[in-house]
C-alpha cells in the first residue's frame, strides 16, 4: 500500500533523478537548470572567481558569503555572525569588508581555490583583527 506522503516524495525523487543528467555548465560551476542556491564555489579556482566577480551575475557577492557561512561552520563550528558578535562593535566588519579578502586574497593568489580564501577569512576573523582599511573602489572593466 502506497500512503499518501511516499506519493509527494517519490515523485519529488524521481524529478531529481531526470534533471540529474541535463546539467548546465557555467565555466567550473555546474548547476542545474532552474536550480538555485549555492554552487560549489569552493572548489571554483581564484582565477575564475577573479572573472565571475566582476562580470558575473548579480548577487555573486551574496552567494559567496553564503557559501563562507556554511564551510566555517562545518570547518570551525562557528558562523561569521557569530564571530563578529564576539568583536568590538567598531571592528569595521560589514558585507564589503568581509567580500574584499576574497577579493584580494584572490587576486594576490589566482592559482589558489576560493576555500582558500574562506580559511584566510576565518584565520583574520578568529584572530580578532578588524577590517582593513577601506579604499576606493577601482571602477569596473569594461570588455
Amino acid at each position: 500500500m502506497v500512503t499518501r506522503s511516499a506519493v509527494p516524495a517519490t515523485a519529488l525523487a524521481t524529478a531529481l533523478l531526470l534533471a540529474a543528467g541535463n546539467a548546465v555548465t557555467a565555466g567550473e560551476l555546474r548547476l542545474r537548470p532552474g536550480m538555485t542556491g549555492v554552487a560549489d564555489i569552493g572548489s571554483t579556482g581564484c582565477a575564475l572567481f577573479n572573472e565571475m566577480h566582476y562580470n558575473g551575475p548579480t548577487g555573486m557577492q551574496h552567494q559567496v558569503l553564503t557559501w563562507v557561512q556554511g564551510y566555517l561552520y562545518a570547518h570551525n563550528e562557528t558562523t561569521i555572525d557569530s564571530i563578529l558578535a564576539a568583536l568590538p562593535a567598531d571592528n569595521g566588519w560589514d558585507f564589503d569588508s568581509l567580500s574584499a579578502v576574497f577579493v584580494d586574497y584572490c587576486k594576490a593568489k589566482p592559482e589558489a581555490n576560493v576555500s582558500e580564501a574562506a580559511i584566510a577569512l576565518s584565520a583574520i576573523l578568529l584572530d580578532g583583527k578588524s577590517a582593513p582599511p577601506r579604499r576606493p573602489r577601482a571602477p569596473l572593466p569594461l570588455k
